[in-house]
C-alpha cells in the first residue's frame, strides 16, 4: 500500500485545487523558504486526524483556510488517495481516499470515499496500518532534534507510540479511569445503601403490622363480598320474582284493558240497538194507552147507551101506565091532559138528551176511528176497524136522525094538542092516540138504542181483538227491551269487575314498581359499597368471587373481623409497599455494588493483564530495537557506537522505566546527548526512529527538512539509510539539499506565486533518465 495522490484545495496557500501523484519509493517535494512545501506535510497529518492548531503552526483551526490580502476562501479542503491493493485498510475498496474539509464557520467534515463519516471511523480504519496519528510517521521541520533530546520516559513514549502499544495504554487508561469511577460508585452505593438502611429497619415493622392488618382486610374483603353477593343474589331473585309479576299484570292488564273497550263497543251497541226498540217500544205504548183511552171512551158510550136504553124501557113503561090510566079515568080528561102535556113534555126533554148524546158518541168514534188509523201498523185491521165503526156511526146517525124527526113533529103537535086540550079537554081517545104514537116511538128508540148498543158491544169485541193484537208485539218489543236492558245491565258490571281488576293490576304494578325501585337501589348501596371500599368493578366481583353460603355466621365473622381492623388503629397501608420499594431500592443497590465489586475485580485483572502484555511485548520488542539502533547508529556513525538501555527508578514499574540513548560519536567516549552538534542530534535521531521504524513499519514516512543540519558526509549517510529504508517503504522528502534531490525517483517543485499562491511543478526522474538514455 502506499500514498497515490494528494489533492488540495484552500488549505493554507494552496488557494486552488492541486495535485501531487506520488509512485513508491523517494518522492521530493522542494522549493524556496516560504513557498509553502511544509504546508503539504501538515495537509497530510491535517487528514489523518490531527487535531491541534499549533502543530500545524496555527492558532486556530481557522488558520487552515486560506486568506489573503485581496481574497478569502470559505472552505478548505485536503484529501488522501491511498492504493489499498494489499488490503492493509480492512475494506473492499482498491483505492481509499480520506478527505477532510472545514468551513470558516468552524464546521468539520470526514469522509471516506466522499461518503460522511466520522474521524473515529478514519482511526479506525487506519488503526492497525501503521499511519494512524502519534505513529511519527511524519516529522515536521524542527522535530528532529527535538527527538534526541526527550527524556528518558518521553523517548519510551516515542517508541510505545510507534510499536502500536500507546492505544493499549490508552484502553488501560480508560479502564483505570473506569476503575476509578467503579470504586467511587461503590463509596457512593454505601453511602446510600447506610442511609436506605435507617429508613428500611423502622419501615420493616411497620410494614409487618400492616402485612397483619392486610391479610385480615383481605378476609374481611373475602368474606363481605361473598355476603355481598349473596345479598345481590337474593336481591336478584327478588327481582326476576317481581320483575315476572310485573310482567304477568302488565300482560293481564293489557288484556284487560283491551277488552273492556270491546265490551264498551258491545255495551254501546246494545245502547243504541235498545235506544231504538225502546223508542218503538214507547210508540207501541203510547199506542196502547190510546187505545186503552180509546176503548175506555167506548165503554163509557156503551154504559150511557144502555143507560139511555133503559130510559127508554122506563119511558115505555111509563106510557103504558098512562095509557091504561086514561083509559081508566076517561072523566078525569082535564087530569089527564094535564098529566099528558106532562108526560109529554118529559119525554121531549128525553129525546133531546138522548140525541145529544147520540151526537157526541158519533164525534167520538170519528176521533176513535181517525186515531186507529194512525196507530195501528196492520192495514187489513185497520180497514176492519173502520168499516166496523162507519157502520155504527151510520147507525147512530139514522137514530138521531129519527129522535130530531120525532121531537120536531111532536112539539108542534103538542102545542096544537095543547091548544086543544085547553079547548076540548075531553078529547081522550085523541090524546091516547098521542100516548100510544110516543109509546111507539119510544120503543122505535128503545129498538134503535139495542141496535146501538150492540154494534157498540162488536165494536168492542173488534177493539179485544186489535187489543190482543196490539199486545203480542208490545209485549213482544218490551221482552226485546228488558232482555237488552238485561244483557247491558249484565255487560255493565262486567265492565264494572274489570274496570275494578284493571285498577287493582295497575296498583299492582304500582305496587311492583315501587318494588324494583326499592331492590335497585339496595343493589346500588351493595355496588357502590363494594367498589368504595374495595375498589373492585362489580365485573370482577362477580367473576372472582362465590356468594356466602351461610349468611348469618358471614354477617358474624365480618362483625368480629370489623373489630379486629379496629383495634390495630392507625396503620399506614403503603407501609408494605413503600418497604418494598425501599427494599427493592436497597437489593437493587447491593446488586449494584456486588456488581460493581465483580467490575472492579474485573477491571484490576483487566488492567493487570494489559500492563503484563504491554511490558512483556515492550520488553521483546526493545531487544530487537536495540539491536536494529546499535547497527542504524553505526551506518551514520562509522567510527562511534551507540548503545539503548532502560532506564528504571527505585520501586518503580514498568510504567516509570525510560529508555536512555549512550552515543559515542567516535571519539571513544559515551557523552551526553545534549551536548551534541546539531547534525550528530539529527543523526542520533534518525537511528533512533528508523530502529523503530524497522520493527513496526508503515507504509510511507514524511520528512520535513531533517537534513537541513547535515554536512555533505552525513547527508551521505542519511541518504544510504533512506535507500535502504525505501525499498519497503514509501519515502517523502521535502528538502532543500541537492544530494537529497538526487535521489528521488520523483520531485515536485513548489514555487509562491504574488498573490500568495502555492504552485505545483512535477518531474519524473527515472522517465527523463529512460529518454536520455
Amino acid at each position: 500500500m502506499y500514498l497515490k495522490n494528494i489533492t488540495l484545495r484552500g488549505f493554507k496557500s494552496f488557494k486552488d485545487k492541486s495535485q501531487l501523484f506520488f509512485e513508491p519509493g523517494i518522492s521530493v517535494i522542494v522549493g524556496p523558504n516560504g513557498s509553502g512545501k511544509s504546508n503539504i506535510a501538515d495537509a497530510i497529518s491535517w487528514v489523518l486526524g490531527e487535531q491541534s492548531p499549533k502543530t500545524l503552526r496555527g492558532n486556530s483551526m481557522a488558520d487552515v483556510i486560506f486568506r489573503s490580502k485581496n481574497e478569502e476562501m470559505g472552505i478548505a479542503e485536503v484529501s488522501l488517495l491511498f492504493d489499498n491493493s494489499n488490503k492493509l485498510f480492512d475494506t473492499e475498496f482498491r483505492d481509499v481516499k480520506f478527505t477532510r474539509r472545514v468551513y470558516s464557520k468552524g464546521a468539520s467534515e470526514y469522509f471516506i470515499n466522499s461518503s460522511p463519516c466520522r474521524l473515529l471511523d478514519i482511526q479506525e480504519l487506519t488503526a492497525d496500518s501503521g499511519i494512524g496519528k502519534g505513529l511519527h510517521i511524519i516529522i515536521n521541520q524542527g522535530q528532529i532534534n527535538e527527538i534526541a533530546l526527550l527524556k528518558p520516559i518521553e523517548r519510551k513514549a516515542v517508541i510505545e507510540e510507534v510499536l502500536g502499544i500507546s492505544k493499549h495504554k490508552n484502553r488501560r487508561d480508560k479502564s483505570l479511569a473506569k476503575l476509578e469511577k467503579v470504586k467511587n460508585d461503590i463509596e457512593r452505593i454505601d453511602d446510600l445503601m447506610d442511609e436506605i438502611k435507617r429508613t428500611m429497619d423502622p419501615l420493616e415493622i411497620e410494614a409487618k403490622r400492616a402485612q397483619k392488618y392486610s391479610e385480615i382486610y383481605n378476609l374481611l374483603k373475602n368474606e363481605e363480598i361473598s355476603l355481598f353477593i349473596a345479598h345481590l343474589n337474593y336481591l336478584n331473585r327478588e327481582w326476576e320474582s317481581e320483575n315476572d309479576s310485573y310482567e304477568k299484570n302488565k300482560n293481564e292488564s293489557e288484556k284487560v284493558e283491551s277488552k273492556i273497550p270491546y265490551m264498551e263497543n258491545e255495551k254501546n251497541e246494545l245502547l243504541k240497538l235498545t235506544g231504538e226498540e225502546k223508542f218503538n217500544y214507547e210508540s207501541w205504548r203510547e199506542k196502547i194507552n190510546r187505545f186503552n183511552i180509546e176503548r175506555n171512551n167506548l165503554a163509557n158510550i156503551i154504559t150511557l147507551t144502555r143507560s139511555k136504553q133503559n130510559v127508554f124501557k122506563t119511558l115505555k113503561n111509563m106510557f103504558n101506565m098512562d095509557l091504561n090510566r086514561y083509559i081508566g079515568k076517561k072523566d078525569e080528561s082535564k087530569k089527564l091532559a094535564e098529566d099528558k102535556n106532562f108526560e109529554d113534555d118529559y119525554t121531549v126533554s128525553l129525546l133531546k138528551k138522548a140525541s145529544g148524546k147520540l151526537e157526541e158518541i158519533v164525534n167520538n168514534l170519528l176521533k176513535f176511528l181517525d186515531n186507529t188509523k194512525e196507530k195501528v201498523g196492520d192495514i187489513r185491521t185497520a180497514k176492519y176497524i173502520e168499516g166496523e165503526i162507519n157502520l155504527i156511526i151510520d147507525k147512530v146517525k139514522k137514530l138521531s136522525t129519527m129522535i130530531g124527526k120525532r121531537k120536531q113533529p111532536g112539539d108542534a103537535k103538542s102545542l096544537e094538542e095543547e091548544s086543544e086540550d085547553k079547548k076540548n079537554i075531553s078529547d081522550l081517545e085523541g090524546k091516547m092516540d098521542k100516548i100510544k104514537n110516543l109509546e111507539k116511538i119510544c120503543i122505535i128508540n128503545l129498538e134503535r138504542a139495542k141496535k146501538i148498543c150492540s154494534m157498540l158491544e162488536k165494536y168492542l169485541s173488534v177493539s179485544e181483538n186489535i187489543k190482543r193484537k196490539l199486545y203480542r208485539e208490545f209485549e213482544k218489543k218490551n221482552s226485546l227491551v228488558l232482555e237488552n236492558q238485561k244483557k247491558i245491565e249484565n255487560l255493565e258490571n262486567e265492565i264494572g269487575k274489570l274496570n275494578q281488576y284493571k285498577m287493582k293490576l295497575e296498583s299492582d304494578l304500582y305496587k311492583g314498581d315501587i318494588k324494583k325501585e326499592q331492590i335497585k337501589e339496595k343493589v346500588e348501596v351493595i355496588t357502590e359499597n363494594i367498589v368504595d371500599n374495595y375498589n373492585e368493578s362489580i365485573e370482577y366481583v362477580l367473576k372472582s368471587y362465590e356468594p356466602s353460603s351461610n349468611i348469618r355466621q358471614s354477617e358474624v365473622k365480618v362483625k368480629r373481623l370489623k373489630n379486629e381492623i379496629k383495634n390495630y388503629g392507625n396503620v399506614n397501608p403503603n407501609a408494605a409497599i413503600e418497604y418494598q420499594k425501599i427494599k427493592k431500592r436497597f437489593d437493587f443497590l447491593a446488586d449494584q455494588k456486588s456488581d460493581l465489586i465483580g467490575s472492579k475485580k474485573s477491571l484490576e485483572e483487566l488492567i493487570k493483564d494489559i500492563n503484563n502484555r504491554i511490558a512483556d511485548y515492550f520488553y521483546n520488542k526493545f531487544d530487537e530495537i536495540k539491536k536494529c539502533f546499535r547497527s542504524y547508529f553505526k551506518i551514520l556513525f562509522p567510527l562511534g557506537e551507540g548503545e539503548m538501555q532502560l532506564e528504571k527508578s527505585n520501586g518503580g514499574g514498568y510504567d516509570e522505566i525510560g529508555v536512555d540513548l549512550n552515543a559515542d560519536i567516535g571519539n571513544n567516549k559515551f557523552v551526553s546527548l545534549s551536548l551534541l552538534s546539531g547534525g550528530e542530534k539529527s543523526l542520533v535521531s534518525m537511528a533512533f526512529l528508523f530502529s523503530i521504524y524497522s520493527i513496526n513499519s508503515s507504509p510511507f514516512y514524511v520528512f520535513d527538512e531533517v537534513d537541513a543540519a547535515l554536512d555533505d558526509v552525513n547527508i551521505d549517510r542519511f541518504l544510504t539509510l533512506i535507500k535502504n529504508f525505501s525499498e519497503k517503504q514509501q519515502i517523502i522528502l521535502i528538502t532543500h539539499q541537492k544530494r537529497t534531490m538526487e535521489i528521488a525517483d520523483t520531485i515536485y517543485g513548489v514555487t509562491m506565486q504574488p498573490e500568495g499562491v502555492s504552485k505545483i511543478i512535477s518531474e519524473k526522474i527515472g522517465k527523463m533518465n529512460a529518454e536520455v538514455n
